[in-house]
């Protein structure tokens, strides 16, 4: 929408009681806060804000907000409720807009910015980091540039240890100066109020049905910040926890990742142990899971680690430690722990060599699940990406199957599967990625009836074992599954069995 329409739009609805809120990125997160916001409704049952969702003058930024301006969703999630507010917000008063126009900004009372911010490094180390802060410096002093004094900006991207009073702060003073703010006696309002959006179907709601945690960059800011999410998270269920430093508060997006992405690591080394000795490890942690309050966030084996945060999170903190505060961040265990998890879908990798003998040219391997979780939509750093390469290096064909994915966009040349079964057909490698709840009920039936002898199974999640164990052990199917030690032993093919023409 032009910006002359957005300006004219924006003033009825402050005449209305509403205020402006810009939204910078309309990705994931970007994309939810703007739903989320223009559905909240005053105790009086009338629109809170109006949203302006602000993207780069792009082809991928023009698209987004021009899905946004008709009604339609910038960002794809399959949670059917996101699609149905946006629809409603684009009809009357029609309190969400889409524009590339930095102008907008300075309309508004609230900036939130949603901008990604990537993690450079090259896999197999974590010593060897890098953070294109400069990027996001960029965009906040473009923010104080065009906004208004008494203007709040709100970041919910995750950001290294110190980015925010170091990097994005003094940017957002540059920009306010070059507009002539005298910053000294009117600072600018920042505070660090980081997503925790969880994919899925809850997707919306998990805006502001969810713990959220902030601060600010000072007392004036944290006050505004929590007074602005009072405003739409459910603080009765969800009390809100304010952080003494904002500083603390982008070590607490940080550490809540890497916690989750080392127990996962230290879960692996445990299901190694679990297949060497004879014991079937789920079995093992969900005994130990009944330990409510203490243990019941136990992982279970699994393919590996994916998605945008686990896999870089704990290097952020260290990035930040070191290249803007200048101290030490040895972080041993966050720093191994990412490199298990990296390792971790290479495993089914080595099964199969070891099973074919290296020779896995002309093999045809299927791929059962390719998002980084079952029922979300999101393939970025699936571990299942990492198999498929490592499968096409070395001369497999393969094909893959995902019920919420129809293309692969990070891995477009690899052919998606209408249905399962036409995945496993003449299959020779089957990896099940994913303990997806749409293909877990009958996945091990298709196993039965698709697979030859000859051919492998690596099950990351015991889909498959306590089903048709016996039956792969009898037919000459080898069923590789990760944290199972019990996993029936097949019959060895014959040298000729598993080739297929």
């Amino acid at each position: 929408m032009k910006f002359e329409e957005i300006k004219d739009r924006a003033a009825k609805a402050k005449q209305d009681g509403q205020e402006i809120i810009v939204v910078l990125g309309l990705g994931f997160v970007g994309t939810a806060v703007v739903a989320n916001l223009a559905r909240t409704l005053t105790p009086g049952g009338k629109r809170m804000f109006f949203c302006v969702g602000l993207d780069r003058d792009d082809a991928a930024g023009r698209e987004k907000v021009g899905r946004l301006d008709v009604g339609r969703s910038p960002t794809y999630a399959n949670d059917p409720s996101l699609e149905t507010v946006i629809s409603a917000a684009a009809k009357e008063p029609r309190n969400a807009v889409g524009t590339t126009d930095p102008r907008v900004i300075g309309l508004a009372d609230v900036v939130i910015s949603c901008i990604n911010l990537d993690l450079v490094r090259e896999p197999g180390q974590t010593d060897v980091l890098d953070c294109p802060t400069a990027g996001y410096a960029a965009a906040m002093r473009m923010v104080g540039e065009h906004m208004q004094p008494g203007t709040l900006v709100t970041i919910e991207s995750t950001l290294p240890l110190g980015c925010s009073d170091r990097v994005l702060y003094p940017a957002l003073c540059e920009g306010q100066k070059k507009r002539g703010v005298d910053v000294v006696k009117d600072p600018p309002m920042l505070a660090y109020c980081y997503e925790r959006v969880m994919p899925g179907p809850d997707y919306l709601d998990s805006v502001n049905n969810f713990w959220r945690a902030f601060a600010g960059i000072d007392q004036r800011s944290s006050e505004r910040a929590e007074a602005f999410l009072a405003k739409y998270v459910n603080t009765k269920q969800f009390p809100l926890w304010r952080h003494k430093t904002i500083r603390a508060a982008e070590m607490g997006k940080l550490l809540e990742n890497s916690y989750r992405a080392t127990n996962i690591a230290f879960i692996e080394e445990w299901a190694k142990l679990a297949e060497r000795v004879g014991v079937d490890l789920f079995d093992v942690v969900r005994s130990i899971r009944l330990r409510k309050g203490t243990h019941d966030n136990m992982m279970l084996p699994g393919l590996g680690v994916g998605g945008y945060c686990l896999t870089k999170d704990a290097l952020l903190a260290a990035f930040g430690a070191q290249k803007l505060l200048g101290v030490e961040a040895e972080l041993p265990f966050s720093r191994r722990a990412i490199l298990t998890n990296e390792k971790m879908p290479l495993r089914a990798v080595e099964s199969v060599e070891k099973h074919f003998k290296g020779a896995l040219r002309g093999k045809r391997a299927a791929l059962i699940g390719v998002t980084y979780r079952p029922g979300v939509a999101d393939t970025r750093s699936s571990p299942s990406e990492i198999v498929a390469r490592e499968f096409v290096k070395r001369g497999a064909t393969v094909v893959a199957y995902d019920p919420l994915v129809e293309l692969w966009e990070e891995f477009p040349e690899i052919p998606m599967a209408k249905d399962c079964a036409s995945a496993l057909d003449q299959a020779d490698i089957v990896v099940v990625c994913l303990p997806d709840a749409h293909y877990k009920n009958y996945l091990p039936e298709l196993v039965k009836q698709k697979l030859a002898r000859g051919a492998i199974v690596v099950d990351a999640w015991s889909l498959i074992t306590d089903a048709i164990g016996k039956h792969c052990a009898e037919h000459g199917i080898e069923l590789v599954v990760y944290g199972r030690g019990d996993v029936p032993k097949s019959t060895p093919a014959p040298a000729t069995a598993a080739a297929r023409g």
